[in-house]
């Protein structure tokens, strides 16, 4: 059984992050013993105002999973300088657990963008993907971007009806996995808490508190800027 990759800003963490990947997880074709939830820590391609500190969007995230045995938070990428490149995070996996290949999870709408990914097309050499989409869309379309970033791609037969499942020559694997997802974002979050609105069943109880702990840092950091689209560790 293989270890999960769920990476963002987590800015901050809310249930919508917790529900995918406790889905995937329990998902018997992803094939998982755990899923690490992984906050980036140097946003590549975004500024960082507006952005919790590392330290503070780690601790929410390990008051949020804290009660839940199969989700972890890995502090990776507040131990390296730089930029946080999903390259780099992945190729410290492969170092860490020789053998092994994890399994990268990310939504369909990050999976459109990986031609500007660092050396994005490049990723299923180190990890196999788990691409779970936004309701509505299908397979064919999963299949038809497949297509046209890895020509050599093979279709093998999918797990499900609604699923998609296609190897590259290199043999990294690619599953369309279509799963609930709650339509929740950062960004909402953020809106609401700096207009004093209630945030709880949006974000995990233990997580809210932390928030209302570090009240003047979180307000000051979110007040700074306009809402930002969360950061993916590209």
């Amino acid at each position: 059984m293989g270890i999960g990759i769920l990476g963002g800003s987590f800015n901050p963490v809310h249930i919508g992050h917790l529900r995918l990947a406790l889905e995937v997880l329990e998902a018997p074709v992803a094939a998982l013993e755990y899923v690490e939830l992984l906050p980036c820590a140097e946003p590549p391609h975004k500024p960082r105002e507006g952005i919790l500190p590392f330290e503070l969007r780690s601790a929410l995230l390990e008051v949020a999973v804290r009660r839940i045995p199969r989700l972890r938070v890995n502090r990776l990428e507040g131990m390296r300088s730089g930029p946080s490149y999903t390259w780099d995070t992945l190729t410290a996996y492969a170092a860490q657990y020789p053998g092994q290949r994890p399994v990268f999870i990310l939504g369909g709408e990050d999976f459109a963008t990986l031609p500007q990914w660092f050396r994005g097309l490049e990723l299923p050499q180190l990890a196999d993907f788990v691409v779970v989409p936004r309701a509505g869309t299908e397979r064919g379309a999963f299949l038809h971007s497949v297509a046209m970033l890895w020509p050599d791609a093979r279709e093998t037969e999918a797990p499900f009806p609604g699923s998609a499942r296609a190897v590259l020559p290199g043999g990294g694997q690619l599953l369309f996995l279509p799963l609930p997802r709650l339509d929740i974002s950062a960004s909402l979050i953020r809106e609401r808490w700096l207009a004093g609105r209630d945030v709880h069943f949006l974000v995990p109880d233990a997580a809210v508190e932390l928030l209302h702990a570090h009240r003047d840092v979180v307000a000051a950091c979110w007040a700074d800027t306009t809402p930002s689209t969360p950061c993916r560790p590209c």
